[in-house]
């Protein structure tokens, strides 16, 4: 279960009445995350787009495996050159990292 902290909950009424501030929030990196609350208890959270964004990219790459992970990550590849070991190595440390795993 995800662990909230006092700043990171606000009752639906509050979220909703005090949205741009939620935004403002977000976008300020004071909180990663706003759970909305109703009737006490966790209904949904709000995040940032960018926090959004990387979870679902996470998410899509970790349903793949592992034959369309590296014809996924050769897609980004440029095979009218020639590449070393190291460029290679370099090249899937960056998918790795940027993908998350």
């Amino acid at each position: 279960m995800v662990a909230y902290k006092p700043n990171e909950m606000m009752s639906s009424t509050d979220v909703a009445k005090n949205f741009g501030a939620v935004l403002s929030k977000l976008a300020n990196h004071e909180v990663d995350k706003i759970c909305v609350l109703r009737n006490n208890k966790p209904e949904a959270v709000v995040l940032s787009a960018l926090e959004y964004e990387q979870l679902r990219d996470y998410r899509y790459w970790n349903t793949l495996n592992e034959e369309e992970y590296l014809k996924k990550a050769h897609e980004g590849i440029d095979s009218s050159r020639s590449y070393s070991i190291d460029e290679v190595d370099a090249y899937l440390e960056r998918v790795i990292e940027t993908h998350g795993r």
